[in-house]
């Protein structure tokens, strides 16, 4: 289900603009599907945050690695959820992501 925000940022090197083209990509996924628009709306946000984060300085390989392995297991759990079709699964796996990545932001 979230494998085209995965291939893109792989595809596109895991760096900064990969992250605002999976931004881009989110954005556009969270309207044509309505159904699932807070996980797209929210991997959206995740990848704004790591671009304003970065932009205007160097981005260790380190914490690009770390970035794309956490942002990795966020789409795994969400994918997971979804195909579950557990909505109490997908709603505090929403949440959990969320908390996790505010206090990211604080």
């Amino acid at each position: 289900m979230f494998s085209t925000i995965l291939t893109t940022l792989t595809e596109q090197g895991n760096g900064i603009h990969a992250y605002r083209s999976v931004a881009r990509l989110a954005y556009r996924t969270a309207i044509d599907r309505p159904d699932q628009a807070a996980a797209f709306f929210l991997l959206a946000t995740i990848a704004d945050a790591f671009v304003e984060r970065h932009e205007r300085m160097p981005l260790l390989s380190k914490e690009a690695e770390q970035s794309f392995a956490t942002f990795r297991s966020d789409l795994e759990a969400l994918g997971a959820a979804y195909e579950r079709q557990d909505t109490t699964e997908i709603l505090a796996v929403l949440n959990r992501i969320s908390a996790a990545h505010a206090a990211d932001l604080v």
